[in-house]
């Protein structure tokens, strides 16, 4: 229920900013070229959802006037609900870091979207709803996340000093005030984890350019990304399965004839 409310706020926050996007479309229109049938499409996109950022690439083909099939490949971070970042407050100069955290999670998809037309707009320009859905493979890649973790002694005459240790969480010998902070994110690149899985997705493309054959649009919906051999980011939550999300794709490319 949490995630549909999401998705209702991001899609009224879409719909109430798509005049003033278009407000900054200055290009002319061109007539001729919004008769024309154009039959390939590629998009880039910057990916921002609630759990992290990435990037995505489409490419495809219309099928017919009112649908178009796309291939598309995406590559974004995926944080835990669970996780904040803290700092140790007896330490000078200690670094933040997410305690009992595992791994920091990339994922990778690979798969197929189909772009259903619900609206053209008209010549002059506005607004061109797509409603679109699909799924494929998907991959989650974990990377142990590595702390600096501290060591005190007791120097012979008196008092204490620590030496560092690159160390990952440990929930049974760790506590928050041994922990200097996080160590540097190319500790542990050697030890990335491979999980396989699939995800569904399905949204609303709102294109607001006003030229055919050039594509400005924003694009609002919801993904689930199931991984069954599971994937750890917290200790709290070891082996997660499934991670849902909603996400809020900006957009941009072109379309052209391929004879």
């Amino acid at each position: 229920m949490k995630l549909f409310y999401k998705i209702a706020i991001l899609l009224l926050l879409v719909c109430s900013s798509i005049p003033l996007f278009a407000q900054f479309d200055t290009e002319e229109i061109d007539t001729l070229e919004n008769m024309i049938l154009y039959n390939r499409e590629t998009t880039y996109a910057v990916v921002l959802h609630n759990l992290g950022i990435g990037f995505q690439y489409r490419t495809g083909k219309r099928i017919n006037y009112f649908k178009t099939r796309m291939i598309e490949a995406e590559f974004f971070t995926m944080r835990s609900y669970k996780q904040v970042k803290i700092i140790n407050p007896y330490v000078p100069d200690s670094r933040k870091y997410v305690y009992g955290k595992l791994n920091d999670a990339f994922f990778l998809r690979l798969g197929m979207v189909w772009k259903k037309l619900l609206n053209r707009k008209p010549y002059w320009g506005g607004v061109e709803l797509r409603a679109n859905y699909g799924g494929g493979l998907s991959l989650g890649f974990a990377k142990p996340y590595y702390l600096y973790v501290m060591y005190f002694y007791e120097y012979p005459g008196g008092g204490w000093y620590y030496t560092k240790r690159e160390e990952r969480f440990d929930p049974s010998q760790q506590s928050w005030d041994d922990i200097y902070g996080r160590a540097p994110f190319s500790t542990g690149l050697g030890e990335i984890t491979v999980h396989p899985g699939i995800y569904l997705k399905a949204g609303l493309n709102c294109e607001y350019g006003k030229r055919s054959t050039k594509i400005k649009a924003i694009e609002i919906g919801g993904s689930l990304d199931i991984l069954p051999t599971g994937l750890s980011i917290m200790a709290v939550n070891t082996d997660q399965i499934i991670f849902p999300s909603v996400y809020l794709n900006f957009s941009f490319g072109k379309r052209f004839n391929k004879y």
